[in-house]
């Protein structure tokens, strides 16, 4: 809501500055999101009257004579479609500075010398929102009862030097909506009643209000009031209300449509104004729209209406969409005469979901959602029918028509001094209390301790004594409230040794280079059970959303597989995800849950470079990268065996059951190619992955893995090449070297196999490398080549084997 400073004067006498005024209502509760002066940083903009204009020829360009309260008029090229003589218009003259801070020079234009700048209102700050539609595409034309003279400053006659709070509103407090609300709210915060004026309408027409048969449905629309007007003539409105219109962001439109406009700025409760052509059958009704209805909104917008919106319509077809926008077959015209106006209550929550559901959300919506105040419905359609009389020489009808008239009398809250000022941490006394209900303008009835606060229906987001408790506290300033430490029963936080065990296993994989998925707990009956050894039964949900979400899982596997199609629609293919979460079944007669640990890897094992050296993800990669996760959380890659399995949704050749200590605890391989080929995205590709049960797993740890410092002496590598039958593994070899190296030997690794036709047939070449190192002194040739002379003969005798 942009609030007026000077329109705010007229209800309270204000001498602060507005910034510091606005600092005092943000910490009230109500934040001020900016303040804004529109002439701020504008220079030497004046009325300037065309006294001639002269169409230049073969351009679109005017050469004008201006008359800016000097000695001589002042000669101006102008381009404006609308530029003409007569006409009082803003002139910015010569060292002018414009909107974007741009400086007005005198120049030549077309050889035509141009001793300033006729402007449009956008090119002094105006937003195109806002600017009457007859100017948008030309210069600004003041009114002919614009109290203006030439040479004069124009930021008083446009509203510009006023200052806009932008009240940031939150939904509790829609009461400041409109500029009444915010009075109240401003005066109770610098201690002043608001002078809030009844309305004074004298009805000079005929009654009028058994022409129209109106049928209201209570439930859609607790009150519909309408009033009718006769012999309105249709202009512009004065320039005073367009002022106060386009400081509130609102276009001005004509006289009788910003006059509905400016009293909902007025009172916060939204109007709309027909043409009483729309109803000559003598009927309107307010009911819920029929499927398939349709109405072109004033926007020209066509929408196509929903079963629960609520619309106004002629006795047949909707001519509104109540609470949101009128249609386009009742807008007031230039023809237009008569005018029926409306002020209702309408349901909040079927207005706010009409104007979601048909992305138009206006002024109007935005204060039904969020509450309007029932004790203005009546003073907005007098207020108006009085402005439409004094500005649109329109004739009053007598009576107003109230189709449905539901009433609702002040809510009175009981509470006590003590409650709020314990809740509060303060000691305000009964008499500075009831001050403050005061200064907010609530009623109180006082027994002692007890007081019973009578809220007015303009406040209606006070319902139980907490509210009062806030109420109280924001007046009283928050910033006088003492600092005190909570009496709270001491909590020990932090975490159990389980949950810090599953937050180093999730570091650790995170420091491999995978990302964190989170997926769905619910998933089909199908895959609930795939990718899991033994399924059990399923955990089912009562009533699913869809057969796709009806069962809990029982793998994490099937959400990561659901993430990587998810990419790969997207043709995002290098993949590394991690899911660490809980998995569900119903086994034994009750529900039970189990933390599972889940990685799926796709592409290659690191990103292509100039080299184009690249690796794919294959099982042996996988697997080592588990290896280094069990070897970090302290579990002996000894103690870790790998078995063939046939595990649904996994490939046939391509998988291993996982045990520790013979026990299982998960699995690892390849995605079967029925899963990825039933599914578009991943047709074709690889996925790798594996699953660990923590439950099992975490007994199993120990402390982990210790750190310590680096070798303070230096180690020894030597290269050991052999030639050993083909039937010889790895594995052999390795057992044979490391029986043999002695303690130093601290790494082996292979680097190099060779079978060809430059060695022995049924033969083939091992090549490894061997580090050794001394923690604690110095190692020596002499050590390092007698551990070297025993592995040769250790070799040679056990295996056979030629060393080269």
């Amino acid at each position: 809501m942009l609030v007026s400073y000077n329109w705010l004067q007229d209800f309270l006498n204000l001498d602060q500055e507005p910034h510091a005024l606005a600092e005092k209502i943000t910490r009230t509760g109500v934040e001020i999101a900016d303040v804004k002066h529109p002439a701020e940083g504008l220079k030497k903009l004046v009325v300037g009257k065309v006294l001639d204009c002269k169409g230049v020829e073969g351009t679109h360009l005017h050469l004008t004579h201006v008359d800016v309260g000097e000695d001589e008029p002042l000669q101006i090229v102008c381009g404006a479609p609308n530029v003409a003589a007569g006409e009082l218009v803003i002139v910015a003259l010569h060292g002018a500075r414009i909107t974007g801070n741009e400086k007005i020079k005198k120049g030549k234009i077309r050889g035509m010398e141009s001793y300033g700048m006729i402007c449009g209102m956008q090119e002094i700050g105006f937003s195109d929102s806002v600017v009457p539609e007859e100017f948008a595409n030309g210069i600004y034309v003041f009114p002919e009862d614009a109290d203006v003279k030439p040479g004069e400053d124009v930021y008083e006659a446009l509203g510009m030097n006023d200052y806009i709070l932008d009240f940031d509103i939150t939904p509790n407090r829609a009461d400041t909506l409109g500029m009444e609300g915010a009075a109240y709210e401003v005066g109770a915060i610098v201690d002043q009643k608001p002078k809030v004026e009844d309305v004074v309408l004298k009805e000079d027409g005929p009654a009028w209000t058994d022409s129209l048969d109106a049928k209201v449905d209570e439930k859609l629309t607790p009150k519909f009031y309408l009033r009718k007007l006769t012999g309105v003539k249709i202009q512009d409105s004065p320039l005073w209300m367009q002022r106060r219109l386009w400081n509130a962001g609102i276009r001005p439109i004509n006289n009788v449509v910003d006059v509905t406009n400016y009293v909902m700025l007025l009172t916060g409760q939204p109007m709309h104004a027909y043409d009483a052509k729309t109803f000559a059958t003598g009927k309107l009704e307010v009911r819920l729209a029929n499927k398939g209805e349709k109405l072109t909104l004033l926007n020209e917008k066509e929408v196509e209406l929903d079963p629960h919106d609520i619309v106004i319509t002629d006795g047949d077809k909707p001519v509104m969409m109540a609470g949101v926008m009128g249609g386009l077959n009742s807008e007031i015209t230039s023809e237009t005469t008569d005018v029926i106006l409306e002020s209702a209550i309408f349901d909040p929550t079927l207005v706010r979901k009409a104007a979601l559901r048909h992305a138009n959300r206006t002024e109007a919506s935005s204060r039904y959602e969020k509450g309007v105040n029932w004790d203005a419905t009546e003073k907005a359609i007098n207020m108006a029918a009085l402005l439409l009389r004094n500005d649109a020489s329109a004739t009053v009808d007598e009576g107003i028509l109230k189709a449905t008239d539901k009433k609702r009398g002040p809510v009175v809250v009981n509470t006590t001094v003590s409650y709020i000022n314990k809740v509060l941490g303060t000691e305000i006394s009964a008499a500075d209390m009831i001050k403050i209900f005061d200064r907010l303008g609530f009623p109180i009835d006082q027994d002692g301790d007890k007081i019973a606060v009578h809220v007015p229906n303009r406040r209606w987001d006070i319902a139980i004594p907490a509210d009062l408790v806030e109420e109280v506290g924001r007046i009283y300033g928050y910033d006088n409230l003492k600092s005190t430490q909570p009496l709270l029963a001491e909590t020990h936080g932090g975490y159990s040794k389980k949950e810090e065990m599953m937050r180093r296993m999730k570091a650790i994989v995170q420091g491999q280079g995978l990302m964190e998925a989170i997926s769905y707990s619910l998933t089909s009956p199908e895959k609930a059970v795939r990718y899991t050894k033994d399924p059990k039964a399923v955990a089912k949900v009562e009533m699913p959303l869809n057969s796709g979400r009806s069962v809990m899982r029982q793998n994490l596997m099937t959400g990561l597989v659901d993430a990587a199609s998810y990419n790969f629609a997207r043709k995002q293919t290098q993949l590394a995800f991690f899911e660490q979460g809980r998995v569900y079944d119903h086994d034994g007669g009750t529900f039970n849950e189990h933390e599972h640990l889940a990685t799926l890897y796709s592409g290659n094992t690191f990103a292509e470079n100039w080299q184009h050296v690249t690796q794919k993800v294959d099982f042996y990669f996988v697997k080592g990268q588990l290896t280094n996760l069990f070897t970090a959380i302290g579990i002996d890659p000894e103690r870790v065996v790998y078995k063939a399995e046939g595990i649904v949704g996994m490939h046939p050749t391509r998988t291993a059951g996982i045990y520790i200590d013979k026990q299982y605890v998960g699995m690892i391989g390849m995605i079967a190619h029925a899963v990825t080929f039933a599914d578009k995205a991943l047709r074709g590709s690889e996925l790798y992955g594996y699953e660990i049960n923590l439950d099992v797993i975490i007994p199993m740890l120990t402390k982990g893995m210790t750190a310590k410092p680096a070798p303070k002496f230096p180690a020894i590598e030597r290269d050991l090449s052999l030639l050993v039958d083909k039937e010889v593994t790895n594995q052999e070899v390795e057992n044979v070297i490391k029986s043999n190296a002695g303690k130093y030997l601290v790494a082996l690794k292979v680097i190099d196999v060779y079978e060809g036709s430059h060695i022995e047939a049924g033969k083939k070449s091992f090549a490894y490398n061997l580090t050794f190192l001394n923690e604690k002194d110095t190692l020596t040739d002499k050590v390092v080549n007698n551990a070297m002379d025993k592995i040769r003969a250790g070799l040679e005798n056990d295996l056979d084997i030629k060393v080269r």
